[in-house]
């Protein structure tokens, strides 16, 4: 603080010079140190010490209105961040069901696709069968020869013979007993 040193270099200064010297300092500018300071210092004029207090209290209350005020900014800065962080939510949500619907619609088309691929290959597709192998003519000559059998199943038809022995009515044995 210039003038304070100015004033405390010349001491027999009256009180008009005082003031001329201290016109020059602008209360508004001093930081708040220099203001408790300039309040406190008996070589300053009064109206000085005055408008130091006066500004001092000034700033008091505008740093309180100014803490409201940042308070207030930062509580609607929250709440727009809040509301942009919504509307990013609700863009993603849409995004993901557009996808969901596209991957329905996709499914649904595989399903379709393959129950018409059933109706064309027919009730006597591989996939039906319960082997693997394709059917052959042998294969399935077989098998009709198979169901025409009358031994099929253990069943002997006895009726015919008539040679007066007991006949075996249990099954006969699937594999053949190899004398060697």
């Amino acid at each position: 603080m210039i003038t304070i040193d100015l004033l405390q270099a010349h001491p027999a200064l009256d009180e008009i010079e005082r003031e001329k010297v201290c016109s020059v300092m602008d209360p508004l500018k001093l930081s708040y140190e220099a203001r408790v300071h300039a309040s406190q210092n008996k070589r300053l004029p009064v109206q000085i010490v005055l408008h130091a207090l006066y500004y001092d209290q000034l700033k008091l209350r505008s740093g309180t209105d100014e803490q409201q005020q940042q308070q207030q900014d930062a509580v609607s800065t929250r709440s727009q961040l809040l509301q942009s962080a919504d509307v990013s939510l609700r863009k993603e949500n849409e995004v993901l069901r557009s996808e969901l619907m596209k991957m329905k619609l996709y499914i649904s088309d595989l399903q379709n696709n393959n129950k018409k691929n059933k109706k064309v290959i027919g009730p006597h597709s591989s996939a039906n069968n319960k082997s693997s192998k394709p059917t052959t003519f042998f294969t399935s000559f077989s098998k009709t020869l198979g169901k025409l059998n009358p031994f099929r199943h253990g069943s002997k038809d006895t009726s015919n013979i008539d040679d007066g022995s007991c006949v075996d009515l249990t099954k006969p044995r699937r594999r053949r007993f190899s004398i060697s």
